[in-house]
């Protein structure tokens, strides 16, 4: 004759004692449910992170207006721009200059270019 497995002598041992799944049911399932609040936050947190960076990066790239002055007599031939700002090529009377122009509209180097 076989041996029982030993799962069988346990539970016959205890017929009336319950399985450890059924003792600890009220906390699996209160596990569970704090898990889904958590996993439902971290979502909520996601995407309002999103949505505020979203907002910051669509701000900051907003036109603005800037106001230069040029020289009399002097008109922009080229004109181009980056991250870091702008660049302007200004043809004068006395020959050429180039403008470095920040985002802010801040004239940051100028550059004289003379023919001799």
């Amino acid at each position: 004759m076989q041996d029982p497995p030993p799962d069988a002598a346990v539970d016959q041992a205890n017929p009336h004692q319950p399985s450890a799944v059924v003792r600890y049911l009220g906390l699996i399932k209160a596990l569970a449910i704090i898990m889904a609040v958590l996993i439902v936050a971290a979502l909520v947190v996601i995407l309002v992170t999103i949505n505020s960076r979203l907002q910051a990066s669509s701000s900051k790239s907003a036109a603005s207006e800037v106001s230069l002055s040029l020289p009399a007599g002097a008109y922009v031939s080229d004109a181009s721009s980056d991250r870091s700002g702008m660049v302007l090529v200004i043809d004068t009377t006395d020959g050429q200059q180039i403008w470095l122009v920040t985002n802010a509209g801040r004239v940051k180097q100028k550059i004289t270019v003379k023919a001799d």
